[in-house]
């Protein structure tokens, strides 16, 4: 039984419209989140980035996996037209976001060593559905050679913000396919922020003290909704329709009863209800940072059989000698006065084994832990999903 590792790197719900898959696909992010949110700090993930390299790898999988994948990512199964689906998807929120100055890249790319036999079905969906060609390397023999490319080629196309997909050792000569998918968004405010206006003031550690941080200050008319618990703030990148949305505890030590509440219908209602404000405006610089093994994550959410003996993903190699060997994921974002870079990156590897009455004046100060999606609030589709509990970790 050979093993595919499933490395996922980069840097949020919403209702997905009348979008079936970006629907699905909210669903599987809101999970993602709500199961690594115990863990605590600082939370960055891409829910369109694992999903991008699931899908991938769900083009090779058959029977009691290809079923378990789908269930997982909320979508029906069988149904032949689901590659074709997603990657239409992505190539619209393309089209959206690349604009004004704005950038969004997504590119995907499959690794094989050398000789190892691959079903040209695979091989033609991997290229011209997923667009992610042949590439060549030989794990057997030169692992760290191959590791470097595969590492180059992720930071070239996240534009040098991750660095290692693969951390020394991560691969093996027991390695033969690696599928990787690497996103990157820049996005300039609708309304940037004036340099000026910047800053030092203290950002409250959910009832742990507090840390200096630069704020940024505007007041603008912006999206914007309260519930009894959370004000929710909407700022626009600049030549698209994406959205930054902001889920702010009106507690100090709130953030934790949000998470526990969150869930698609209750964010889809939020988002659903914002209405244009003028909103007086103070909100922290900050990057962001999160790496993960998802694994674990991954079979509580019904994909166990998928890392184990009993996988079948004989769509890849005609054979029923591959299966999950983990998922890992790394994610980065910066925010700042002019807007919002954030970038992703995915990889699989396998490997040989044996409503509330607002007031008149709106404030909203961001000075203590929230919550924070990129979103294309066109299809639904999420890109990036997190929270900052310290914006100096």
């Amino acid at each position: 039984m050979s093993r595919i590792l499933l490395p996922f790197l980069l840097a949020a719900a919403m209702h997905a419209g009348d979008n079936p898959v970006a629907h699905g696909l909210n669903q599987f992010g809101i999970e993602c989140y709500r199961d690594l949110a115990p863990g605590g700090g600082n939370l960055i993930l891409s829910p369109f980035s694992i999903s991008s390299a699931l899908s991938l790898a769900f083009s090779g999988a058959r029977g009691h996996t290809a079923t378990e994948i789908a269930a997982v990512l909320h979508q029906p199964y069988p149904d032949a037209g689901y590659p074709a689906a997603f990657t239409a998807l992505a190539r619209q929120l393309a089209l959206r976001a690349n604009g004004g100055g704005n950038n969004l890249l997504n590119a995907n790319a499959l690794w094989v060593q050398s000789g190892f036999h691959l079903e040209p079905d695979f091989l033609r969906t991997a290229e011209n559905v997923y667009g992610a060609p042949l590439k060549q390397l030989d794990f057997a023999e030169n692992t760290e050679s191959a590791r470097a490319t595969i590492n180059s080629w992720t930071d070239q196309r996240t534009k040098g913000k991750i660095h290692q997909l693969f951390g020394p050792g991560s691969l093996d000569r027991t390695a033969r396919v690696v599928l990787t998918s690497a996103v990157y968004f820049y996005g300039k405010w609708e309304r940037p922020f004036r340099e000026a206006e910047t800053r030092p003031a203290p950002f409250k550690l959910d009832g742990r003290g507090t840390v200096e941080t630069q704020f940024m200050h505007q007041t603008a008319s912006y999206g914007y909704a309260e519930t009894p618990t959370a004000q929710i703030l909407e700022m626009r990148y600049a030549g698209t329709g994406l959205a930054w949305d902001v889920v702010l505890p009106k507690t100090e030590d709130g953030l934790s009863d949000v998470e526990k509440s969150l869930g698609p219908d209750d964010l889809a209602a939020w988002l659903g209800s914002l209405e244009k404000r003028t909103v007086e405006v103070s909100f922290p610089k900050f990057r962001a940072e999160s790496g993960f093994s998802l694994r674990e994550m991954l079979s509580r959410m019904g994909m166990a059989g998928a890392f184990s003996g009993s996988a079948d993903f004989s769509g890849m190699d005609g054979r029923r000698d591959l299966a999950l060997s983990d998922v890992v994921h790394k994610a980065f974002v910066d925010v700042s006065e002019e807007g919002t870079e954030a970038a992703a990156a995915t990889g699989a590897t396998a490997v040989l084994v044996s409503a509330v009455i607002a007031p008149t004046r709106t404030v909203f100060r961001a000075d203590h832990p929230f919550l924070f999606v990129i979103r294309d609030p066109e299809s639904g589709l999420i890109l990036f999903a997190g929270r900052l509990v310290n914006p100096r970790p």
